[in-house]
This record gives C-alpha cells, structure tokens and sequence, in this order.
C-alpha cells in the first residue's frame, strides 16, 4: 500500500509541478505562459468561443483537484507555499483567460489596427498575461491581502473567514490577481469600444 501511496504522490507531485516546469527559475511565470500558449495554439479563430473553453476546463480542474494534489505533493516540500508548486498559477492564470475569453466572445469581433500575425483575442490575452504577473508577483492590494491577512485592512479582515493554514489561502491570491487582470482588460476594451 505504501509503494501506490509513493506513486500517487510522485504522479501528484509531477502535475502540481506541471512536470518539473516549476522547478525552474520564475517557475510561475513560465506555468502563466504555458497556459497562454495552449490557448492560443487552440483557439479557434472563426468562434473565439475554444479559447475561453479551454481556459474553463483548464481552471475546473485545477480548481477543483487542488487540495488533493496538494495534500498528496506536500511531502516534497520544504515549506507549505512552495515556489515550484505552480498549480496555483494555472488555475489563476486559466481563470483571467476564461473571463476575458468569454467577454471577448460574448461581445463580438472586435477590430484593432493589428499586424495580421496577431489577431485581437490573442492581443487581450497577451495582455492578460502580462497583468496577471505583474499582480501575481508584486502582491499589490487584495493580491497580497488574500494570501496574508496581516497587511490587509480591517475591513477585508472581516469579510476573509479562510483559516489561516489552508491550502485555499496559497490559491487565492493567483485567483484575485485573475480576476483584477481581467477586470482591467475588460475596462481597456470597453473604453476602447466606447471611444469609437
């Protein structure tokens, strides 16, 4: 029993590595842009609906098997919050997509003076990318305060019931950071359509 304890946890380990991508340097910058690319390889350009699809599935799964395999990893780790641990990303990263990918599709073509080797889906996505870690790594507002109530208001403080040790606590502050990318994103588009 042991040795399909030691399989489930190196096969755990693998997937919360993203199969050693973590282990390299800015292994979370690399896990965002991994993602960024199986969206893009996949899209579908005549729907643009495949994109936000993937990004959904993508972050379903993540989201919804991430104490397990952290639970199942943890004996690899030095520390509860490993930086090679970049299933947190995935899930954060794949969550900005689908929101952006979905507004982008619910709300039509959208057209930009664009080089034709980028179309304009792949332009928000890029930028997503680019917000999410720049949120992910400065940890600026509730980024920060979802992962650590210490610096976080009094008000914030009320509302966050997550105790402190839980394997929710390392996701949310990717998930946060998903979501104020893509909030900003959508507020550039819109601004950009409201323009015209």
């Amino acid at each position: 029993m042991s040795s399909k304890m030691d399989f489930k946890n190196k096969i755990a380990y693998q997937i919360v590595t993203l199969f050693g991508l973590g282990r390299l340097p800015g292994g979370g910058t690399w896990a965002s842009l991994f993602i960024l690319f199986l969206v893009i390889i996949f899209e579908d350009s005549s729907t643009n609906a495949l994109s936000g699809e993937i990004a959904l599935y993508t972050y379903m799964m993540s989201f919804f098997s991430f104490g397990y395999l952290y639970e199942q990893s943890l004996p690899f780790f030095d520390s509860k919050d490993p930086k090679e641990f970049v299933l947190d990303e995935i899930a954060g990263m794949s969550f900005a997509i689908m929101i952006v990918g979905l507004f982008s599709w619910f709300f039509g073509g959208f057209s930009f003076d664009l080089p034709n080797y980028i179309n304009n889906q792949e332009l928000l996505f890029v930028l997503t990318f680019v917000l999410f870690r720049i949120f992910d790594i400065s940890k600026i507002g509730p980024v920060g305060w979802s992962e650590d109530l210490k610096n976080a208001p009094l008000w914030w403080k009320k509302f966050d019931t997550d105790p402190i040790d839980s394997p929710m606590r390392i996701m949310a502050d990717d998930l946060v950071a998903g979501l104020l990318s893509s909030i900003i994103v959508i507020s550039i588009l819109s601004i950009y359509l409201w323009i015209l």
